[in-house]
Parts: C-alpha cells; structure tokens; sequence
C-alpha cells in the first residue's frame, strides 16, 4: 500500500522520537563514573585520569545529541498533526486602522471651516446650511468639484463596501496658508514647497523657471538655485502627485489635479456679478464662506505682499456689498455683522464703517452711532493727521437728524 506524504512524514518523526528517547535511556543507564582526581596540583596527570575525562566529553556529547534528535522528532510529530486540523478563520474587521484613518480623511472638506463672523439673517430661507454649495451650477467642474464633494460626504453617510475615495489635494490661501493632500501623512510639506505652490496659485498663467530662481533663490548661483527649484518642484510632485506642469519652459498648477480657494472665491464673485439680485446676497456669502481671516496670515512671503492687499481689498468690498444687500432686504443685524467683519481685516475702512453706522441707526442704537464716529474721527486724527471722508460726516449727521452740509 502506497503512503501518503503526509502519513509518511508522521511516521518518520514516530520512528524519530522512539529511537531518540530509547537512545536516550540506554545514556542514562549507561553513565560513566567521574575519574579519580589528584589530590593537588603537584601530582602528576596520569592516564586513566585522561581516558576518564574523554569518556565524561564524549557521553556528554552523545547526551546533547540525543536530546536534541528526540525534541526535533517530537516537535514535527506534534506540529505536523496539530496542522492537519484546519484553524477556525476570524472575523474580518469592517475597516482596518489605515483605512478609518483615509474614511476620516474623506470625510473632511477640501478647506477649511469658514469665517464665523459671516451669519445668515433671518430673512433668509431655513434649510440644510450648506445646501447652496451643492445649487451653484459652477463655471469650471475641476474648481467646483472639491467643495461640492467634502459637503456631500457630510450631508450623507452610505454604507460602502469598496474603500471610500479620497478627495484631490487642495490650497487654501484665504486664510493661513494651507495645503491639503490626497492622502494624510505624518509628514508635512516643506516650506520652500509650500511657498512655491502659494506663489503658482496666485498665478494662473504659471512662471518661467528664471522667474522663479529670481523670486526664491536670489542670493544662489544659477546651477544651484536650479537644482533647488528641480527638488522642490519634485518635493511637491511626490506628496501631491501631478500637480506642477510645465510646458513651454513655464511651471503651472494643474487646475484639473487640485483645487484653490481663490479660484473658487473668484469663480462665486463672478457668478454674483452675473446673477439675479434675489440670488447676489447668497453667492456672495458662499463666496465669503471660504475667508478664514486675514490672505496668508502669518506667512512672510517677500514676493506676497501685493497679492495680500488685492485679496484683502476685495473680501472688505464684497462684505460691504452684503451688508447693504442685507440692509435692503430688512437684515440689519446681518448687515452689521458682514460690516464687522469687514473692519476686522480693514479697521480704517469708512465703507464698512458707514455700514456700521447705518444698520446700527435702523437697530435703533443711536450713542453706538456716534461712539464709532467718535471713535474713528479720533483714530484718524492721531495715526494720520485726517479727518474722516465727507460721505461720512454727512451719513453721521443725518441718521442723527442734523444738517447734512458739511462743516
């Protein structure tokens, strides 16, 4: 009869361990006696002293072995026939610890949380807080698509077989400088990288490599500065993926392959331009939504400064423009609420002051009106030797129900 492998082996280790454990018996029956030792060092060694200690050795030596044969045999025997009985297969975990860490990832939106201070009014509709985000038909589906997506996965959470998919990366820059990627990660992004993305993003149209040696690697000899960009550029590429293109000798941000904040704070603007007046007010506070204080606060980019000041002229312009859209549409208190915010970012702004002064009159809070008249003719007067503007002082003199000529 033919045996089996698995029959055969088993028997092997049988045969194995009956003949080391009777090996070992016929040891132990047999062990030598210790030798006669010298009495002192002085006695010469003699040769059945010698004859005595290589028998000890050798018995000792055989000892070793047969323990070692019989322990290899027993444990094949054993393992061999525990294996044949197949192991009760676990659970499986719903989701591993990586992939809860990537599900928690996609839960997150593409920026992040809005400016508080930008509050709807109570003329405006009750309903789900994000629900115009996923209403604004956008202007390019690659800007759109991020916010659309992180509010989405908010709103509703479906049960999902397949791991849940990542959103792309994204720079926010209305607010501290921030760069979100696909995937989380322990390591942050360098700061040169960081800056270089920052610098691209506020230029659709990209940058030529000199342009870029010249803005970040004045001071470096031209080999270096572009061995630097080369590695930042790579840097870059490596954490967010195909981000940085470059075609006709300029370096550009792939729109389709992340997401900015201004783009889609510019993109808002211009559909609150374009739209209904019914539907301006709301646009504009989704647009406004996306500001989480000051452009690039606390960056010291040398090259950011303009950049700093057009963004930051235009968040005050568009939050006077909701104010007066509130005010008209009976919302003082919004309306002073958008004109605060305004002043947070531009204390010397008298557009949003003016704002301020008038939603306060409708609210009926006469001394506020004239404590922050008061309070900006005094700020003027001793920063820049001015006086405020005359649409100013005639506002103030007619919401207290004085003459409006000017002194």
């Amino acid at each position: 009869m033919k045996l089996s492998r698995r029959t055969l082996s088993r028997l092997t280790a049988l045969l194995g361990t009956l003949a080391s454990s009777a090996l070992l018996a016929l040891l132990v029956e047999h062990r030598p006696g210790l030798p006669a030792l010298p009495g002192s060092l002085g006695n010469p060694v003699t040769l059945p002293l010698v004859q005595g200690l290589l028998g000890l050795a050798a018995w000792s030596a055989a000892m070793l072995l047969a323990v070692l044969v019989f322990s290899h045999a027993l444990r094949r025997l054993f393992v061999r026939h525990i294996s044949a009985y197949p192991l009760p297969v676990p659970r499986p975990r719903s989701l591993s610890s990586g992939q809860a860490r990537l599900a928690a990832a996609a839960r997150r939106a593409g920026f992040p949380p809005p400016f508080p201070l930008v509050l709807r009014g109570p003329s405006e509709v009750a309903g789900e807080p994000h629900a115009l985000a996923l209403a604004v038909a956008p202007a390019r589906d690659g800007v759109m698509a991020i916010a659309a997506h992180g509010l989405d996965l908010r709103r509703r959470a479906p049960a999902r077989t397949s791991p849940p998919r990542l959103p792309r990366p994204s720079i926010a820059l209305l607010g501290p400088p921030a760069v979100t990627p696909s995937k989380p990660s322990r390591r942050g992004l360098r700061s040169q990288t960081q800056q270089l993305l920052a610098y691209l993003a506020l230029r659709p149209e990209g940058a030529t490599a000199d342009e870029l040696v010249g803005v970040f690697w004045p001071d470096l000899e031209d080999h270096k500065a572009r061995k630097q960009l080369w590695r930042t550029v790579t840097d870059a590429r490596t954490r967010l993926g195909e981000v940085i293109a470059r075609a006709d000798a300029r370096y550009q941000l792939d729109r389709d392959a992340l997401a900015v904040d201004v783009d889609v704070f510019e993109t808002l603007l211009a559909q609150a331009d374009a739209a209904e007046e019914a539907e301006r007010d709301q646009l504009l506070e989704q647009a406004l939504s996306l500001v989480r204080g000051q452009p690039l606060a606390g960056s010291d980019y040398p090259w950011a400064a303009g950049e700093i000041r057009r963004l930051r002229g235009t968040i005050v312009d568009r939050l006077e423009q909701l104010g007066y859209l509130r005010l008209d549409a009976g919302n003082p208190t919004g309306a002073l609420a958008a004109a605060e915010q305004a002043l947070s970012m531009d204390a010397f702004h008298e557009g949003a002051h003016r704002l301020a002064m008038q939603a306060e009159a409708v609210l009926g809070l006469r001394e506020a009106v004239a404590e922050r008249f008061e309070q900006l003719s005094q700020e003027l007067d001793s920063r820049f030797g001015l006086e405020p503007e005359r649409e100013t002082r005639v506002l103030y003199r007619q919401l207290l129900s004085q003459d409006a000529d000017t002194r």
